[in-house]
């Protein structure tokens, strides 16, 4: 799934150093004015950061959910059903500021989500191979508190390549998100490529243009405009013809109106 926020998930196994390569990436790019938000998936069944007893406690048991606790430093909200209902979607919704998210653990996700930059926490080389075969889309990184040689990284003694590594694939997904802002998003395929998203890719790559979309480059001769709450919707010519066509037909046949069927149709819908 792709999101405009950068997402870069921490997996490894227990006392792998996950946490230590979390702390030395948030620590650095924070002093360079970046807003991270974590998550951190707690492999502890039926573990809470809840007091049983407490108000916030008697408040989820009453059947409040979510309970949002604030006191004059914090602000706390629990949710319950825990993984069931977590995604990255709703992460960002309560941290729509940050410039890109770090996950420590959910490795079901993080593994098989080809949009996810991965940073692999090793103890042994079986678990070096174990992770590659596994692992979809970009690998920032494998390391280890262990020296286990080339191509792993010591999560201490390399951790300035680490940050490096990190704040590459930050940047190029932010560049790969901001073409993507310019590109339709109809998925129509008539630029040669699957998705907006691969030809965005592709853009960033330099191996295609923003003038090889075609809806992008033919928006100028289109004689329709839709607007929701602001946002241009973006459509094809064929779309854009029917709607003109079916709208002039129906204003056609108002009482003191005469339309030459040339005319352009803009439509504007506001909530």
């Amino acid at each position: 799934m792709w999101t405009n926020v950068p997402v870069i998930g921490v997996v490894g196994r227990k006392d792998s150093g996950k946490t230590v390569i979390i702390e030395s990436i948030v620590q650095t790019l924070t002093k360079k004015g970046y807003r991270v938000a974590t998550a951190k998936h707690v492999n502890q069944k039926g573990f809470s950061i809840d007091t049983e007893g407490k108000d916030t406690w008697r408040h989820s048991v009453a059947g409040a959910n979510p309970v949002v606790s604030v006191s004059n430093i914090e602000t706390g909200i629990l949710i319950k059903d825990g993984v069931k209902r977590f995604s990255l979607d709703e992460l960002l919704r309560f941290a729509p500021e940050a410039d890109f998210i770090m996950l420590e653990g959910f490795s079901w996700l993080v593994l098989n989500d080809e949009h996810v930059g991965k940073i692999l926490c090793v103890r042994t080389r079986e678990e070096y191979e174990d992770y590659r075969k596994k692992a979809k889309g970009e690998i920032i990184a494998f390391c280890s508190m262990r020296p286990l040689g080339k191509p792993i990284l010591r999560i201490k003694e390399d951790s300035k390549i680490l940050v490096r590594q990190a704040l590459k694939f930050i940047r190029e997904k932010q560049k790969i998100s901001k073409i993507l802002c310019l590109l339709p998003g109809l998925d129509c395929t008539k630029c040669g490529y699957s998705t907006c998203e691969e030809m965005a890719v592709a853009i960033y790559g330099k191996e295609a243009k923003l003038n090889d979309c075609v809806p992008l480059r033919l928006r100028s001769k289109l004689k329709t405009r839709i607007t929701v709450n602001d946002v241009e919707v973006p459509i094809q010519p064929f779309v854009s013809e029917i709607i003109r066509n079916s709208i002039l037909g129906m204003v056609s046949s108002l009482k003191g109106v005469s339309v030459s069927g040339n005319e352009e149709i803009h439509v504007k819908i506001s909530s």
